[in-house]
């Protein structure tokens, strides 16, 4: 998210025509990494990616366990991550094991992928069309 952010709102950031090129009405799932941001910059991040579309038929978000998520007076990644999945109506999973932080699985950008999860585990089945 580190090197997201700075492409939102730019011809290389365009998710609309991203979306219109090649994912022809697919939802989304994203998965992302906070590598330095604070909470604050995180959220401010989100709430960027939110009012320019990225979240726009998606189907839900996942998160990499980080070191960076320190909390600011009291507010933690977990808050955040709980008010985008309330703000969006959609599954947020958070602290996943992909990432800088081992254990890491691999998760492979524009594969299909069903995403169980229960009780604090689950299931990434990725896949080709």
């Amino acid at each position: 998210m580190d090197v997201i952010r700075h492409l939102i709102g730019t011809s290389f950031g365009d998710i609309q025509k991203f979306s219109e090129q090649y994912i022809n009405g697919e939802p989304i799932l994203w998965f992302f990494e906070n590598c330095e941001m604070d909470v604050a910059d995180l959220k401010r991040t989100l709430v960027q990616m939110k009012l320019a579309g990225w979240f726009e038929n998606c189907s839900g978000i996942m998160f990499g366990r980080s070191p960076a998520n320190t909390p600011i007076d009291n507010y933690h990644a977990e808050d955040v991550y709980h008010d985008l999945a309330m703000e969006l109506h959609i599954p947020v999973i958070y602290d996943m094991d992909c990432g800088h932080v081992p254990p890491q699985i691999t998760l492979i950008n524009g594969a299909y992928a069903e995403v169980e999860v229960s009780n604090g585990k689950g299931t990434v089945l990725q896949y080709f069309r």
